[in-house]
């Protein structure tokens, strides 16, 4: 017995030998796993969907929302209106609207089932409410200077129903009466009704509209407002050879009054720069806007926040490549005299030219030009003793305000009123006016050029016909040393305007004016103050004026001269002439009544 008990001991590690750890591992007991942890259920997915009954823009009748929940049972459904505190719907999850007296206005919903852990919402649903009949609230084109492109149209307080618009709603005439063919369009979502010409607006002309039809409705089926006038009903709009080339400076306010325009240059090419004032403000504060071929940038304000106490006055731009310069003129209420305001502005600020220049005159006429380097040159026509006025000329040298010679005067006689300056400037300054001669009291016009030191006459001066006022002198630099010079004159007997030009060349001792050409002779008509002239690159003049016939139908016109030939005269606008320009191109541009505008 013992031996096999001793065999038993040894034998099961020499079986361990044999077989090796791999044996050895399988003989030994699994380990016990733990048993699995039970895991929860994920919640149900709620899927919550809407239904609407009744039309999206209601004005009677029942508007209902029904919402469902599948997936299972929410704690509760929620109905969020507008994005507000939400309300507890209860079973069958209904919201209903009478139309007929809820508020009106646009109302969206998003219901929400709440679950135990998780919200779930439905697609947003919406409705208007709507009972007020639409009505119209403008009509276009409303500004002047309309473009071509530009249809007349009736703008609506909100979209109208499209299948509401019969075949003829309305009606479109020329000025003489005759229907003009078109289409009436809706856009804008509805809220413009265009009556769109079948054949191109030819200028200048003047286009009726009256909308006919009083059964177009809204989108919810609202009859148009049948308080409107016959008035409100019909529009208006003349198209002028020229078009407005920006938007106005300030739509909503009729006192914002460009007075001076100049041309800058830009990426996007020329960019109009103009100068206004507020005529609704105590000071009529000055400022300028350059528009960048979308909207009016505004400059840096002209004048100091602790130096808008006095009324601004006669506001003047000028420009070349590099330079702007505005001038304005303020009253000193402690002396009554007149001071001269200017800055330059060196691109981010407006950069005051010495002190105000006091004039020592109760009135005072600014004349604004810029010499070649860019430095203004002002001529001041004063008033130093009543009923006596003179004309003097001052220029910035860069560092002060320097007079250019003594006061300017043709007669030997003291005190000759000297009126109506002119100025321009390149390389050198010269000035225009008009003085009554003192031996035969007969009126002449004048031009002198600073030279050396001293004023220099160019030419002759120029007699102007007895019994006749000059409404307006202009000046011009041409190329190579020659002077332009153009003047209106009026004949208060005959009521005949009369529009005359001539040149000379600017050399002491050959200076001669040429014989005055008659540019134009106008019967019953007055030029007024309106007469601009400018040259362009080819050294040609062009003529600009506004006539006032009588009785009153203003338009305005110009005349440009090609290889010494005038050309007829083309028309411009109905409104009163400011400013008239020429581009880089040799292409006009116009400040014509509060309107930027040039050819379309």
């Amino acid at each position: 017995m013992t031996p096999r008990r001793t065999r038993a001991r040894w034998a099961l590690p020499l079986l361990y030998m044999a077989l090796g750890t791999t044996a050895c591992d399988t003989l030994k007991s699994e380990p016990v796993q733990p048993p699995p942890v039970g895991e929860e259920e994920p919640p149900p997915e709620l899927r919550v969907t809407v239904r609407t009954e009744g039309p999206e823009y209601c004005r009677e009748g029942q508007w209902t929302l029904s919402v469902s929940v599948e997936g299972g049972t929410p704690e509760r459904v929620e109905l969020l209106t507008n994005a507000q505190e939400p309300m507890t719907l209860e079973s069958p999850y209904q919201h209903v609207i009478d139309c007929a007296t809820h508020a009106e206005g646009r109302f969206s919903f998003v219901a929400r089932a709440v679950g135990e852990e998780q919200n779930f919402e439905a697609e947003s649903a919406s409705v208007v409410v709507d009972r007020t009949p639409p009505t119209i609230v403008s009509r276009r084109p409303s500004l002047s200077h309309p473009a071509t492109t530009s249809p007349l149209a009736f703008v609506f307080s909100e979209p109208l129903l499209p299948g509401s618009l019969q075949s003829v709603p309305t009606q479109l005439r020329d000025p003489d009466g005759f229907s003009v063919a078109h289409q009436a369009v809706l856009s804008e979502d509805g809220t413009v009704l265009e009556l769109v010409p079948t054949s191109p607006v030819r200028p200048p002309t003047t286009l009726h509209a009256v909308l006919l039809q009083r059964t177009l409705t809204d989108r919810a089926g609202n009859l148009l407002d049948p308080r409107l006038t016959a008035f409100s009903l019909t529009h208006n709009a003349t198209y002028w050879p020229f078009a407005r080339a920006t938007e106005p400076l300030d739509p909503t306010d009729s006192s914002v009054v460009p007075m001076s325009l100049v041309l800058g240059s830009g990426v996007s090419g020329t960019m109009p720069v103009v100068g206004y004032t507020d005529s609704a403000s105590e000071t009529a504060e000055p400022a300028v806007a350059q528009w960048d071929g979308h909207a009016w940038q505004q400059l840096p304000p002209l004048r100091a926040e602790d130096a808008r106490s006095r009324r601004a006055l006669d506001l003047q731009i000028a420009a070349t490549r590099e330079t702007l310069v505005a001038t304005w003129r303020e009253e000193v209420e402690e002396t009554g005299f007149d001071q001269i305001h200017v800055v330059s502005y060196d691109g981010t600020a407006w950069r005051r030219l010495g002190t105000p220049y006091d004039t020592q005159s109760e009135y005072t006429q600014v004349k604004l030009a810029l010499n070649w380097k860019g430095r203004p040159v002002i001529a001041l026509e004063q008033m130093p003793e009543l009923n006596e006025t003179e004309v003097r000329v001052i220029e910035w040298n860069g560092t002060e305000w320097i007079a250019l010679g003594e006061p300017l005067s043709a007669n030997p006689a003291p005190r000759t009123p000297s009126w109506r300056a002119a100025i321009a400037a390149y390389n050198v300054v010269f000035v225009s006016w008009l003085e009554t001669s003192a031996d035969t009291g007969s009126l002449h016009l004048h031009v002198s050029m600073f030279e050396n030191g001293r004023w220099v006459p160019v030419g002759s001066s120029i007699p102007i016909p007895a019994d006749t006022s000059v409404d307006r002198i202009e000046l011009a630099f041409q190329p190579n040393n020659r002077a332009a010079l153009a003047w209106s004159e009026f004949n208060p007997t005959t009521h005949v305007s009369t529009i005359r030009f001539s040149s000379a060349a600017l050399h002491s001792w050959s200076s001669n004016w040429s014989t005055p050409e008659s540019i134009e002779v106008l019967s019953q008509t007055s030029t007024h103050a309106s007469l601009r002239l400018v040259v362009d690159r080819d050294n040609e003049p062009w003529l600009a004026w506004t006539e006032y016939p009588l009785p009153q139908d203003n338009k305005t016109y110009y005349r440009r001269r090609r290889a010494g030939a005038w050309e007829p005269k083309q028309l411009i606008s109905g409104e009163t002439l400011s400013t008239f320009l020429l581009d880089a191109n040799a292409f006009p541009w116009v400040l014509s009544g509060f309107t930027v505008a040039r050819p379309q």
